[in-house]
């Protein structure tokens, strides 16, 4: 559908140090497709000290080394009750990795220490697992979901909590485990690629939760077909090549 004069805000945080496994590429899929459906948007970058954008449409945060969460840690606690209440009242966020791990609740280092998230998600989790690196299909709530992981992690969530999904496929040792976690509109998830990218029906989730807060509906029309059709060819790259192990990345 057309969202012709429609703004939209996308906050990206962090994105000098939880941004290393192309999530920049992940803002580009949410405001490309809203773009060619006739809105505009606006990103901001939230960084470290920064005044918190007042409430923006979209939240990314993305993945990064132990020490970039070390960074981020104190900042994020300190913007940790706007993204609380963002979350309960049913902004869409996407975390990908170590920025889900952050938006947890405890994070256990491999030598012993433990890390004290913001709460955001019911999860912990233990950096000292053994290395999953290779692609994976999750059957997801909103849809089926191809990338690829790779990390030392074992997640734990909380009694209840409800995942992000389900590993199907995969040869690193995560098929038949669950992937993440969900609460509300908000998502965590192991799987890179950039995720949105390659998955379209995530990236039209979450667009679609942004504008039914502002009362419009959304679907993807004629003029997503041509970015449609090139990450279902990079799907079938990925499906064709499901049982490829990584030995670095």
């Amino acid at each position: 559908m057309s969202v012709d004069g429609e703004n939209l805000v996308i906050a990206q945080l962090y994105p000098d140090e939880l941004g290393v496994t192309g999530d920049s590429g992940n803002v580009l899929a949410i405001s490309t497709r809203l773009e060619r459906a006739g809105a505009t948007v606006t990103v901001v970058h939230h960084r470290i000290g920064d005044a918190l954008v007042s409430r923006p449409d979209i939240v990314v945060i993305g993945n990064g080394p132990l020490s970039a969460v070390r960074s981020v840690i104190d900042d994020l606690r300190r913007i940790a009750p706007d993204l609380t209440e963002w979350v309960a009242s049913g902004l869409p966020l996407l975390a990908v990795g170590a920025g889900m791990e952050a938006l947890g609740e405890s994070i256990v280092t491999p030598d012993g220490e433990t890390i004290d998230g913001i709460g955001v998600f019911p999860l912990s989790t233990d950096r000292a697992g053994a290395r999953h690196a290779g692609y994976l299909v999750v059957d997801s709530s909103v849809g089926r979901i191809v990338g690829f992981e790779d990390h030392r992690t074992v997640t734990t969530r909380r009694d209840g909590a409800a995942p992000f999904g389900r590993v199907t496929s995969g040869v690193t040792g995560t098929a038949g485990f669950e992937d993440g976690v969900r609460v509300s509109n908000a998502i965590g998830t192991r799987v890179q690629g950039p995720v949105l990218p390659l998955n379209p029906v995530l990236t039209d989730f979450l667009i679609a939760r942004a504008l039914e807060r502002r009362g419009l509906d959304w679907s993807a029309g004629p003029s997503h077909a041509e970015l449609d059709r090139l990450a279902e060819e990079a799907r079938g790259v990925i499906l064709a090549n499901i049982d490829h192990v990584f030995s670095t990345i």
